[in-house]
């Protein structure tokens, strides 16, 4: 039966889902799957056994703005819940801002591993959305991230890109918000770093040390 279902989603559609940000609606996101509808749940649109899928509409976790939550919080919970039983490896999850937090943490506890597009991540300690995320570890993605973002630094998806080996695409001159434009459209940006090349880790070793941001860059 295991072996059935892993074969039914391996030839299912790929799809496109996302996680939100601070202050947003998952419709916001302008991402198909999320203009579904949802839970109507009081607790941030989440419930025991709530993603199937199996139904149709199932939308796109809803999450609160709460800060300094950990794994038990229902917004990490939910995530959990919606990456097994609604996301499938060849999926692609869009991440974003305190979204992108989320899906850190609820990847480290997923069965499922989607790719990532990580959009201004506000992963970093200094933004204190989600506990325990000092060292990320998932590469299975991409980090879009502006160079004029106030709220949350490129210097972060920098040091995120060194941890876990994912891609940087920097645009200049792009900030927190209008950085979304490239959530899917992102291989055209001003700059590429790949950790994995020794002279791009060097200029994002760099970042981190001067804690680059939109003010000096």
């Amino acid at each position: 039966m295991k072996l059935v279902l892993e074969n039914w989603r391996r030839f299912m559609a790929e799809e496109t889902a996302a996680f939100h940000g601070y202050g947003m609606e998952p419709e916001q996101m302008r991402v198909d799957s999320c203009n579904e509808p949802g839970s109507d749940d009081e607790e941030h649109g989440w419930a025991d056994k709530q993603w199937s899928r199996e139904d149709d509409g199932h939308g796109c976790p809803d999450f609160s703005n709460d800060r300094g939550i950990g794994m038990d919080h229902p917004d990490v919970q939910q995530a959990v819940q919606y990456l097994d039983n609604i996301m499938a490896n060849d999926d692609t999850l869009i991440a974003y801002s305190r979204g992108g937090a989320i899906a850190l943490a609820a990847l480290s506890a997923s069965r499922t591993q989607p790719f990532v597009i990580f959009v201004a991540p506000a992963w970093h300690e200094e933004r204190g959305w989600v506990q325990g995320l000092n060292n990320p570890t998932y590469s299975n993605g991409v980090i879009v991230h502006g160079t004029k973002d106030a709220p949350v630094p490129i210097w972060h998806s920098a040091q995120l890109s060194i941890n876990t080996g994912m891609p940087l695409y920097a645009f200049a001159g792009l900030g927190h918000v209008n950085i979304l434009k490239h959530k899917t459209n992102y291989e055209s940006p001003t700059r590429l770093y790949n950790p994995k090349i020794e002279e791009d880790r060097i200029a994002l070793e760099q970042m981190v040390k001067d804690k680059t941001s939109a003010e000096s860059v």
